[in-house]
């Protein structure tokens, strides 16, 4: 799957939901000074001691379109979303190549790299169908090799060309926004068992009890936790699986997460990216909302994780189902959504349910007195992938988002929380938009976490083409960084090299990092 292939389906659904019409904004919002929420603390280093207290926090409900403690205060929750932990996207973690990253590391080996990446400079890293100028792993796939491979061949001739890209054919770049393609070649190298022991390795490092106490030393009160449901079980990966075999080893990692959230003052939303069937097109296949089964499957890993999970009150929701976009219409969206609901209430769980709209638009989510939902957030995902400055990113949350958003959700009656967000570009323009965005969401009363809290920007893609990206909350490699190579790196070697992540000097962007701290309605400057 290529790695821009979720972008480019969320940009084109978002417009299609909410339309080009500009509205007048509509009118003030209340005050929010008496929001609980983060508060102004320094980005240094925070060290983690080993006898901090629990932090206190209690069960969060829905009042109206607040969400709020057991007091009756409003909680605004922000903060960030832990990508590629529980839900490896390797364009995230960088475990692996993209297509221009191991063109070039093999030209490199056949002495002829500084002529392959003039090739690969002459193209530029698109591929012709992003949305905008940027995608998740530019420079990567088929259609990029079509572009490039003429202009290869006018540098290095044809034969070595074909070399090239039949070294390629062997060993296909992982670059991805989902985890099938690396769980593949693990459990094709290694069994599933050995897959399970490495990607626990990697799990341990990439998200640390010091990564929670950094977060919630910057002031931060959330983080959203994307999880496939591949994670949390044992055996061979297939498209639509049998039964349910509950793997340990994930389990102990996401409780493990949870203490280290309740210690340090955190929120945790649970959030399912990936059911069973796939209720969206990550791995390549939606097959959710046709198959009985996969719907019977998704129940059931939602009563274990309530289980689990439905005595912590530092879990602030469920995210039952992330970015449904494979339900065929709202309808069966709901009746889905209506499942999980009830199976998680019959467990005498009262934790909020957060329900995606799938782009879709979130006048499209039902009243809740239609399925006797309570204690449910309405929520989307907002990447405005074709914005190119300021003004016209405010044009379109003041002219477009304002108008509908306020009007559906005064007929819902619910809280609503922007999961996950980001301008992504790394130009000041894009910085002062995603301020901006945080501002916004805030003033309406809406919790928000931002995409992600950790990526780290490719060194190679700034090498070859001079991009770097403000994915990363912290995403700056501030040192030596050994890619791991699960096509030829031995057990002992991938081992090593995962567990290497979690002393990885990954420094903070601080130009996005101050602007969510403290979001303004106008430009600013760190």
């Amino acid at each position: 799957m290529n790695g821009s292939g979720r972008a480019r389906t969320a940009a084109l659904m978002v417009a299609l939901a909410w339309g080009c019409s500009a509205g007048k904004p509509a009118g003030d919002v209340a005050d929010t000074a008496d929001v609980v929420g983060p508060g102004d603390v320094p980005a240094e280093a925070v060290d983690v001691p080993t006898d901090v207290p629990q932090a206190g926090l209690s069960r969060l409900h829905a009042d109206g379109t607040r969400i709020v403690d057991p007091a009756g205060r409003e909680v605004l929750l922000r903060g960030v979303n832990l990508g590629g932990w529980l839900f490896h996207e390797t364009w995230i973690t960088l475990v692996g190549q993209t297509t221009h990253g191991a063109l070039y590391e093999a030209a490199l080996a056949m002495g002829l790299g500084p002529r392959v990446l003039a090739a690969m400079q002459a193209v530029g890293p698109k591929d012709g169908g992003e949305a905008s100028g940027i995608a998740v792993c530019p420079g990567t796939g088929d259609r990029w090799l079509a572009l490039v491979k003429p202009e290869l061949e006018s540098w290095i001739g044809a034969a070595p060309t074909q070399a090239l890209l039949d070294g390629l054919a062997a060993h296909p770049p992982l670059c991805d926004d989902a985890d099938r393609s690396l769980r593949k070649v693990l459990a094709d190298r290694f069994g599933t068992d050995g897959r399970d022991q490495l990607l626990d390795a990697f799990e341990g490092a990439w998200i640390t009890e010091a990564d929670i106490a950094w977060i919630a030393a910057q002031g931060f009160n959330v983080v959203r936790v994307p999880i496939g449901y591949r994670s949390l079980v044992r055996g061979a990966d297939v498209d639509a699986p049998d039964a349910l075999d509950w793997n340990p080893l994930a389990e102990k990692r996401l409780t493990d997460l949870l203490d280290w959230c309740a210690r340090h003052g955190v929120y945790a939303v649970v959030d399912i990216q990936e059911a069973p069937g796939g209720q969206n097109t990550y791995s390549g296949t939606s097959g959710l909302y046709s198959n009985p089964h996969m719907q019977d499957l998704t129940v059931q890993m939602w009563e274990h994780l309530s289980d689990l999970m439905k005595d912590r009150d530092e879990v602030a929701a469920y995210s039952l189902l992330a970015e449904p976009y494979g339900a065929p219409d709202a309808d069966a969206r709901d009746v889905m959504y209506d499942r999980l609901v009830k199976a998680v209430r019959a467990r005498g769980d009262t934790h909020l349910c957060v329900i995606h709209d799938g782009f879709m638009g979130m006048d499209t989510l039902p009243l809740p007195s239609k399925y006797g939902w309570s204690g449910v957030i309405y929520s989307t995902h907002l990447f405005e992938w074709t914005t190119t400055d300021l003004d016209g990113f405010k044009f379109l949350f003041d002219g477009v988002y304002d108008t509908k958003f306020r009007d559906a959700q005064a007929a819902q009656g619910v809280p609503y929380y922007i999961g996950s967000f980001s301008t992504f570009l790394d130009a000041d323009w894009a910085y002062d938009a995603a301020g901006y965005e945080a501002w916004w969401h805030q003033q309406r009363g809406y919790s928000w976490s931002v995409w992600t809290y950790k990526r780290l920007d490719d060194p190679l893609t700034l090498q070859i083409f001079g991009l770097s990206t403000s994915w990363g909350v912290r995403g700056r490699l501030a040192g030596d960084f050994v890619r791991p190579d699960p096509y030829v790196d031995d057990f002992d070697t991938l081992k090593a090299r995962f567990e290497a992540y979690r002393d990885l000097a990954v420094d903070p962007n601080e130009k996005l990092l101050s602007r969510l701290k403290d979001p303004q309605p106008g430009a600013s400057s760190p």
